[in-house]
């Protein structure tokens, strides 16, 4: 095991911490608008984050010591990342979502498509806890039938990931609905309860958006166009339907309402996945084993001389565990990057005049909220900002009599909707490729995304009111302030053994 290394350092002053968050700033927006990866880009800023921390007396050992814990804590969010991609590949092979988008195209009126994927992705996203999994199994199928329509793909991507979030945000399952409370101080279900004051109204909020988009389609009525009719023939040309398909979601689910962990979850769903394409779809089995690790493609299953229309073949050539690997890297550099300025105390420097004189709750709300999206905007994963805005927040909500329930929830309410939109954020990025529709620009979903922009909006306003806000008594806030202070004081109370 690496030993912990100890040096001497400085705190850095207010100019430097300005100067490298500036800089990490500016290396990252330069490096993507000269079209380099944002992968590129989070390491440049690393180095530069290094050398700046490098003036401050620490050295590469160091660094890579606090690099490495805090990767670790990663882990089981990029085992999750490696299994979505396999379920999706499996699930291809099983024939289980082409079969969806057959009976999608049957049976669901166009005019409620949008609501339909919004509808959807909140049931799947809110059973497994997960809005990747909702994005990458009924959102992968919603974008197939979206793309069959000829309707508009951003819009759909918006209802996809607007309903994958709201899960990712109020499921007691989510990690993030748990990482939360952890972080503010309370407990699981009176975070769960705050959070029904902003994200019930911004749910209602998109599904009239979605319903009102989908109505003016103008899509005509009981005919499907012809994009629609060629990949059901082609689809139904290529693989067997069976209601046996269904049973690796009714595993998935069923063992997501047990509370049963994540990953072996998935794990026996996409093994269920191959043995059904083995057994019903009569595949060579080393499709499917290929399908989970490398992606499911079409051609491995066309007859000879068979002419696989161009949206079938987009359809289904995707999945497998590779195709995580992006997003596994910008979540490798985002930590790394993440890491560096928090471990050094630039970030900390840089937010400190935000907590000063925070004498009402809209001030102490709306620079919880910038706080929040300063650290998501730099770290790339909302876990950064929910643990260091969790933290350094506690007082002013107390001293403005604002219930820990209250901050948590603020977290989420930024950090789990907002890093859904932002670029460089490992779950924005995730949504863009699983649904294969760009984040911002020409098609882009985040301008329907619906939550990062209405759940904030929503969280000030309640705290200008007074109303949702787990309002505390002069004597709770206190007691509470009394306690955390207590717990403070004992963290620096030296060890008499010493």
């Amino acid at each position: 095991m690496p030993q912990k290394i100890h040096h001497v350092h400085r705190k850095p002053t207010a100019a430097e911490s300005y100067i490298c968050l500036i800089l990490v700033g500016v290396l990252i927006f330069t490096s993507m608008l000269l079209g380099a990866p944002i992968q590129f880009g989070i390491l440049l800023a690393c180095a530069a984050a290094f050398l700046m921390a490098l003036r401050l007396g620490f050295t590469w050992e160091e660094m890579e010591l606090a690099i490495c814990e805090r990767i670790g804590r990663l882990s089981s969010t990029m085992l999750i990342m490696w299994l979505i991609g396999m379920l999706l590949g499996a699930m291809l092979y099983s024939g289980l979502l082409p079969m969806l988008v057959y009976y999608g195209f049957e049976l669901i009126d166009p005019r409620y498509l949008y609501l339909g994927a919004f509808l959807a992705c909140t049931i799947m996203s809110t059973m497994t806890g997960s809005s990747w999994s909702a994005a990458g199994t009924a959102g992968v199928v919603c974008m197939a039938l979206a793309h069959g329509h000829g309707v508009d793909m951003g819009i759909m991507g918006g209802a996809v990931v607007a309903g994958s979030v709201f899960g990712d945000k109020i499921s007691p399952m989510s990690e993030t609905t748990n990482l939360a409370p952890a972080c503010a101080g309370t407990d699981l279900w009176s975070h769960i309860r705050s959070q029904l004051w902003t994200t019930i109204p911004a749910w209602v909020m998109g599904a009239a958006l979605f319903l009102v988009l989908g109505l003016d389609l103008g899509t005509g009525a009981g005919e499907l166009p012809e994009t629609a009719v060629v990949i059901m023939e082609q689809l139904d040309a290529l693989f067997a339907w069976s209601p046996l398909l269904l049973l690796p979601i009714v595993v998935l689910l069923g063992l997501a309402l047990l509370k049963k962990p994540v990953v072996p979850t998935m794990l026996i769903s996409s093994l269920l996945c191959v043995f059904l394409g083995w057994w019903i779809q009569g595949f060579d089995i080393s499709i499917g084993f290929n399908a989970v690790i490398t992606g499911f493609t079409a051609d491995s299953i066309v007859p000879a001389g068979f002419a696989l229309d161009d949206t079938v073949a987009y359809i289904l050539n995707r999945g497998g565990m590779t195709s995580m690997v992006s997003i596994i890297l910008i979540c490798f550099c985002g930590f790394s990057m993440t890491t560096i300025l928090t471990h050094s105390g630039f970030l900390e420097k840089a937010i400190e005049p935000l907590v000063r004189n925070l004498n009402t709750r809209w001030k102490t709300m709306l620079t919880a909220e910038l706080a929040t999206l300063l650290v998501l905007s730099i770290g790339g994963i909302s876990y950064v900002s929910s643990v260091f805005v969790g933290e350094a927040w506690q007082k002013p909500f107390l001293k403005n009599r604002m219930g820990r329930p209250c901050l948590s929830r603020t977290l989420e309410d930024v950090g789990t909707c907002c890093s859904s939109v932002i670029p460089w954020c490992s779950s924005a990025v995730f949504f863009s490729a699983t649904l294969g529709v760009p984040i911002w620009g020409e098609g882009g979903f985040a301008p329907y995304a619906v939550f990062p922009y209405v759940c904030p909006l929503i969280a000030f306003l309640l705290a200008w009111t007074g109303i949702g806000i787990s309002r505390l008594s002069d004597e709770e806030a206190s007691e509470a302030l009394e306690e955390l202070e207590r717990e403070e004081n004992e963290a620096f109370v030296e060890d008499p053994a010493s």
